[in-house]
């Protein structure tokens, strides 16, 4: 089940539901199967004219492990597929959102200590 206040996302394929989240340990796997940086990672989706449908696959698989530990890479583009690209990507971007929230202005405590706080 997907938890927001958790980084899950509920994605909706066909009559299967699924749970896509972007843990520490999912993003690892990503940047490991991509061979680049999240950051660089998260970038490339930027424009969708420069990604590639093997970067969609990957995105669609890291961002399942968690919840569907099973799947495999090719099962991520059936996936992908049969959910259509517009679609995950929707997901990817929201699991992606919740994986970075923005930080809260006292959250950093060297920030806060070098401000006086």
């Amino acid at each position: 089940m997907a938890n927001p206040a958790r980084g899950s996302v509920a994605f909706q394929v066909g009559e299967r539901a699924y749970t896509m989240a972007f843990s520490v340990n999912a993003l690892c796997e990503l940047e490991e199967l991509l061979g680049m940086p999240v950051a660089q990672i998260a970038a490339g989706m930027e424009k969708a004219e420069n990604v590639r449908m093997s970067t969609v696959r990957a995105l669609v698989w890291a961002g399942l492990r968690d919840h569907h530990g099973d799947l495999q890479l090719k099962d991520a583009g059936e996936i992908a597929t049969e959910a259509g690209i517009p679609a995950c990507m929707e997901a990817v971007g929201k699991a992606f959102a919740l994986a970075f929230p923005e930080a809260k202005a006292d959250a950093n405590p060297q920030k806060a200590k070098a401000s006086g706080r």
